[in-house]
């Protein structure tokens, strides 16, 4: 039985390491005090999500402007364009731009080398998931300049960013997190998402946590059954009606429950998150209680609050510390 507390895409960015990364983007600030800040400042964070009792953490953590940024950045053939709204919510991404064909270049790499150094330097007790886009998400969240469909987009995606996934495995990440939220909409293209999806994960060796947000997956279930899928996130926030159909559903995933509101500043019960643990824990062996998304949408401070209910949820179930 394994029952652990974990973060999911990141977390919010504190106000002061946002002005030093504008002050260094400007040339403001040189490279070796940049560095200097943003490791100590990791180092607090780290530090913090451990004694709260959350053991598995994500290289994005507060580095990333957006899911797409280090991607969009690195990989040739995209470039980021213009603000959007990221899936309703008071957050904005750069849109990515395809304008020729893509070619992987690594682009997440180093923060998980950065991630993992720091843990290891400061002798803490914590894993890193590394976290990725899903070439599905990635493809119907871009401007398509170049290809001529969609699959065709996507197929290319898959393929850069298994590349990215291998090389973070072989780094030492012992889960790949991919983010589709875009599997919890109806009319989901369900073909486009399989064979990206195929393509994606033929390439890794680690661990592949699917995580979905903001919406059920019970229209898609079954379509997941037959992929390589080591752990399923889901929402029982935005959805909690959908646990019940995912907990009769036996196809041999760890389950990383999404029972923290990353959009809302209420701090939930602890005895409501350990409830929901307990029940899942009858029914699999790997349970994973998370917030339900990235938490970027809510200030610091209240994160942080949510990730010490996330810890204490998880102790003193069995298996779970």
């Amino acid at each position: 039985m394994r029952i652990e507390a974990a973060l999911v895409g990141g977390l919010p960015r504190p106000y002061r390491i946002g002005r030093l990364m504008s002050k260094y983007r400007d040339g403001k600030v040189d490279e070796e005090t940049y560095m200097s800040r943003l490791r100590k400042e990791l180092v607090k964070a780290l530090r913090r999500v451990e004694r709260y009792g959350v053991t598995i953490v994500v290289n994005s953590m507060f580095l990333w402007d957006d899911l797409f940024q280090p991607f969009a950045e690195a990989f040739e053939g995209v470039e980021r364009g213009g603000l959007y709204r990221f899936l309703d919510n008071n957050f904005y991404y750069r849109v990515p731009i395809i304008k020729g064909p893509i070619r992987h270049r690594p682009a997440s790499l180093s923060h998980f080398k950065l991630v993992k150094g720091l843990v290891e330097e400061a002798g803490l007790n914590l894993s890193i998931k590394a976290v990725i886009p899903g070439p599905y998400t990635f493809t119907l969240m871009s401007e398509n300049r170049f290809y001529n469909s969609a699959r065709e987009l996507a197929l290319e995606l898959a393929e850069a960013l298994g590349k990215e996934a291998r090389l973070l495995g072989e780094a030492g990440a012992e889960f790949v997190e991919v983010h589709e939220p875009l599997l919890t909409l109806q009319g989901v293209q369900v073909d486009l998402f399989k064979h990206a999806y195929e393509r994606l994960s033929s390439k890794v060796s680690a661990g592949l946590w699917l995580q979905t947000y903001f919406g059920p997956l019970e229209h898609v279930l079954e379509e997941l059954e037959g992929l390589r899928i080591d752990v399923l996130g889901v929402d029982a926030v935005e959805a909690p009606k959908q646990l019940e159909g995912i907990l009769g559903f036996d196809a041999g995933w760890g389950l990383a429950i999404g029972a923290v509101d990353s959009r809302n500043t209420r701090v939930e019960r602890v005895g409501e998150l350990r409830r929901l643990v307990q029940m899942a824990a009858e029914r699999f062996d790997r349970v994973f209680l998370t917030p339900n998304s990235m938490m970027d949408f809510i200030p610091v401070q209240v994160a942080f609050r949510k990730l010490r209910v996330l810890g204490m949820a998880v102790r003193g179930v069995v298996g779970g510390g």
